[in-house]
């Protein structure tokens, strides 16, 4: 059972010693790999307790059972510790990928937005620049027919125009039904 456990734990320090060299390149690790190695120390993490369960079974064997006990749970710890190490750079690694995918999702976002921002702007200055340049040719027609009675003429046509678009609009934008006639007096 000893050799069982110190095997498991030099194990342990010698991934650990070839895990931290394996970390250093800048390419982050595929997801497969990441996954993998997800698992590996999941099933590590699985066969310490065992180990430690199968060594708690062995010393009530012994007439020492207390010491053996205590053993054995020295043995878990650095085990433990060895494999708490490994744990910690693995999380360290997904917590940086992690962050790094969500940064590059906001700046996608943030890029497609001042896209649309930027369109949106331009769409309102072309339309803008229309409106003035149509007011603009309008007041140049009425400077030009002021004072003479065919501008008066076409002034009065436009504000009829106008009072007319202005009633369609409102008829329009009616959502009621008209109301019901008033009832005949006598009937």
């Amino acid at each position: 059972m000893k050799k069982e456990i110190l095997f498991f734990t030099c194990a342990a320090c010698i991934w650990t010693a070839s895990y931290s060299q394996t970390q250093v390149p800048a390419s982050a690790p595929s997801l497969e790999a990441r996954q993998a190695e997800g698992q590996r120390l999941s099933a590590l993490r699985q066969k310490l307790e065992d180990t430690y369960q199968q060594e708690l079974k062995a010393c009530y064997q012994n007439f020492d059972v207390t010491s053996c006990r205590i053993q054995a749970r020295e043995r878990r710890i650095q085990a433990n510790a060895a494999l708490r190490k490994e744990e910690l750079r693995y999380n360290a690694t997904e917590r940086r990928i992690q962050a790094e995918e969500a940064v590059q999702r906001t700046e996608e976002k943030t890029s497609e937005a001042k896209t649309k921002e930027a369109q949106a702007n331009r769409a309102q200055a072309v339309q803008a620049s229309k409106d003035r340049a149509d007011a603009n040719a309008q007041k140049q027609m009425e400077h030009e027919l002021q004072g003479t009675k065919r501008g008066e003429y076409e002034q009065k046509q436009r504000e009829a125009a106008q009072r007319r678009a202005d009633v369609e609009k409102k008829l329009r934008e009616r959502t009621k039904e008209p109301a019901a006639p008033l009832p005949v007096p006598g009937r």
